[in-house]
């Protein structure tokens, strides 16, 4: 492979690695640790930062800032990374189920298997 393969592979996969961390943890990914103050009874209470915070409390993360700015004006790779993010976790789970279920043949079955095929006058043709 030429060199630009490599950089555009490697920056294909840390693109789609920033969606997927911001799909799997979005609270902590969109604002990290932050907390902001709120009065309750005369007190200040200390609560996480989220998407109800008061405006101008929080920043959001660089990784939250770019995705974010990036899916709004391209709304087609919004729509593209949310179903092929679906299409991907609904493969490793079929593919999980399917592993867990199927039962793995032994040497001496696939020994026996492959001794037939050699036997057998029509696959010898």
């Amino acid at each position: 492979k030429q060199w630009y393969q490599r950089r555009v592979a490697i920056t294909a996969g840390m693109v789609a690695l920033n969606q997927l961390m911001l799909v799997a943890m979005p609270t902590y990914s969109t604002y990290g640790s932050q907390h902001y103050m709120v009065p309750d009874n005369g007190t200040m209470v200390t609560k996480p930062c989220d998407n109800h915070a008061p405006a101008g409390e929080c920043q959001l993360t660089q990784l939250a800032s770019i995705i974010t700015r990036f899916t709004i004006h391209a709304n087609l790779y919004g729509a593209l990374v949310t179903y092929l993010l679906s299409a991907f976790v609904a493969a490793y789970v079929i593919g999980f189920v399917v592993a867990a279920v199927r039962r793995k043949r032994s040497i001496l079955e696939k020994a026996a298997g492959n001794r037939d095929a050699e036997d057998d006058p029509l696959l010898n043709l």
